[in-house]
């Protein structure tokens, strides 16, 4: 099934895994620090419902990173310039837009905008003291300040445990609460922290998503989620904005187009926004180039398919997007990436997807080029079948109607009128499948 809750589950985690794919000092933090909130709110005796929203919490609250501050995680240096701290400052309140817009999630929101207050009043964004903090912000900020030492940085190295519990202690009443001080520096003096690993910590995600979500999800939940991953996916490069949700539709249109089922029409719709998932793993200064990559930094672009299909293949519930997003950029002469697989061996599904993806790339300003205008993104796109791009798709592409590409072109409307535009262009076999 591609609608329902196991669908959307599969979706709440790979925004999980999206700043664990970003390379440089932030990999795995966000899990980490999770599963460490989430033992220590075990130990203090949260409810079931509390210890799941703190875990998922815990995972998400950096997502406000994304597009605002990537050079400070992939080109770290040992104090940030007053323009970046003032950005980092701000994420607490972005992850919390984000996590307010993600449908059964809302009651996360003040966990994510509070895990940088500190007891003290010195922390951000609204310097709350004391037990103004939420619990489980408490938490979440000596679990945040907890992994962080344990990992490189640029200006040190990793701490040991006995450095880490010498750090907490004296924060005890500054940035920590004295209640969540004392528990932790109790637990870990007797050793009872598990580990952390990341399948394990996946099954708690799903454990967790269990004890928050409706037994049954909507499709329109799942369509608001996958628009938030796509616009963080998006966000990384401000000439790629809406570049997702376009392929979506063009990719739908070209099936109705081949009078494809309905299994392959979501199958593209999903595809279409979660394609360049991988691209979080590239490092922005890549992304936005003004000037011909080199070879090392062209390796890193071409890795975004793998990276992506990898993600998605270790969910079970998007397993059947893999192949669209790891072959989108093959071609049908076998001169593409990352397989470099010709012909008929490229599924229809990636054929479908590449075309589309390159016309939106055509049409798209970029940082080293303007853009095309429409007729010629087409003649190249027909000049190039047999070649580029599959015959049988590219054929059923540019048979598309003209006010298609003018629609989705557009200025982004509002969501309501987003997802009625996307149903139309989708068809109503999609809404009538049942929620698993």
């Amino acid at each position: 099934m591609h609608t329902g809750w196991a669908f959307y589950a599969g979706l709440l985690d790979a925004l999980t895994q999206v700043m664990g794919s970003a390379k440089g000092y932030l990999f795995d933090h966000g899990p980490r620090v999770a599963h460490l909130a989430r033992q220590l709110a075990r130990k203090r005796g949260l409810r079931p419902e509390e210890i799941a929203e703190l875990l998922l919490a815990g995972v998400l609250s950096d997502l406000g990173m994304i597009g605002m501050v990537e050079e400070a995680w992939e080109n770290p240096k040992p104090q940030l310039d007053p323009d970046a701290r003032a950005r980092v400052i701000q994420h607490p309140a972005r992850s919390e837009a984000i996590v307010l817009a993600i449908p059964h999630l809302e009651n996360l929101a003040p966990l994510v905008r509070h895990h940088h207050e500190w007891w003290d009043g010195n922390g951000y964004p609204d310097r709350l003291r004391g037990d103004e903090i939420p619990l489980g912000a408490q938490i979440l900020r000596l679990a945040d300040t907890v992994c962080a030492l344990g990992e490189w940085r640029p200006q040190r190295p990793a701490l040991n445990r006995d450095q880490i519990q010498s750090v907490v202690r004296g924060a005890r009443g500054k940035e920590f609460g004295p209640e969540v001080t004392d528990l932790f520096l109790d637990l870990d003096s007797r050793s009872e922290f598990a580990e952390f690993h990341p399948h394990v910590f996946q099954r708690s995600l799903m454990d967790a998503a269990a004890a928050i979500l409706p037994q049954e999800v909507s499709p329109l939940s799942s369509d608001q989620l996958l628009e938030i991953l796509a616009s963080l996916i998006d966000a990384k490069d401000k000439y790629t904005a809406g570049h997702s949700r376009r392929v979506a539709i063009l990719s739908v249109a070209v099936a109705n187009q081949l009078g494809l089922g309905d299994h392959v029409r979501t199958t593209l719709w999903a595809a279409g926004y979660l394609h360049d998932l991988g691209k979080v793993s590239v490092p922005l200064r890549i992304l936005t180039k003004n000037g011909p990559l080199d070879r090392e930094e062209f390796a890193a672009v071409k890795a975004h398919t793998s990276d992506g299909a990898r993600i998605l293949e270790g969910i079970p519930s998007l397993r059947h997007l893999a192949a669209g997003a790891r072959y989108h950029h093959e071609r049908w002469d076998g001169r593409g990436y990352p397989e470099g697989i010709t012909g008929e061996h490229i599924p229809l599904v990636a054929q479908i997807l590449a075309v589309c993806d390159a016309y939106d790339a055509m049409t798209s300003k970029r940082s080293y080029r303007d853009s095309r205008n429409h007729d010629e993104a087409m003649e190249e796109i027909a000049v190039s079948t047999g070649r580029h791009f599959g015959p049988i798709a590219a054929a059923a592409f540019l048979a598309l109607p003209d006010h298609l590409f003018h629609a989705v072109r557009d200025p982004r409307p509002e969501r309501s009128e987003f997802f009625r535009e996307s149903f139309a262009y989708r068809g109503t076999a999609l809404y009538s499948q049942p929620a698993a």
